[in-house]
């Protein structure tokens, strides 16, 4: 009886290891897809009785229409013409609307379009929050340097890496890994610390 529970259980585990993820990528796609179906609405409201193909195919030519948008604003920000005329709108607005500026900072830090390194490209450390001779480090995403040479860090907390912590620290208790990627790291934290000792290293894990 006991193997045949054992093996039930083995089995069970192995089978929610392989589902999960995908039901989990699955409602993370729905989820995305609902939000840009919701931002290309009203574009795809104005394409939509100008094409035939129906609300799937407005949708489709949207996001084409949105992406190619960005991708020639971006190339018009490098011109000095362009640079120069989007300043002045971008002052406009900020004097004009409420809260642009708080969400334009927001998103500029979280890519990296400001001043750090972005929490989406910041390098990868070992942060000891105890001081440093603690033997109890995090991963931690270094977002910002300062002229005094310390850090500010984002730790993230497993399982969901969106959630977090921003702490502002000594370079004494800041152990940097330009070695490990971002994604590397993120994906160590989803596991819940799953993978650590290939990503660090088993000197790194020993002096952790």
């Amino acid at each position: 009886m006991r193997k045949l529970r054992n093996f039930v259980l083995t089995a069970m585990l192995g089978g929610l290891a392989v589902i999960l993820p995908l039901l989990l990528f699955v409602a993370l796609a729905r989820w995305f897809a609902g939000l840009l179906r919701e931002l290309t609405q009203p574009l795809a409201g104005v394409i939509g009785p100008h094409i035939a193909g129906g609300d799937s195919l407005a949708f489709a030519v949207a996001v084409a229409v949105m992406l190619a948008a960005c991708f020639l604003t971006g190339i018009l920000l490098r011109t000095r013409v362009g640079a120069m005329t989007w300043e002045s709108i971008d002052h406009l607005l900020e004097r004009l609307t409420p809260g642009y500026r708080t969400v334009r900072d927001t998103v500029g830090q979280l890519l990296g379009a400001g001043q750090g390194a972005g929490a989406l490209r910041g390098e990868v450390a070992l942060v000891r929050l105890n001081g440093p001779q603690s033997p109890v480090s995090q991963i931690a995403i270094v977002t910002a340097r300062h002229a005094d040479g310390s850090f500010t860090v984002y730790v993230p907390t497993a399982p969901l890496p969106t959630q977090g912590f921003v702490y502002h620290l000594r370079p004494e208790v800041v152990e940097l890994h330009p070695e490990i990627g971002f994604e590397a790291a993120m994906r160590v934290v989803l596991a819940c610390g799953s993978g650590a000792a290939d990503l660090l290293g088993a000197e790194a894990v020993r002096s952790a």
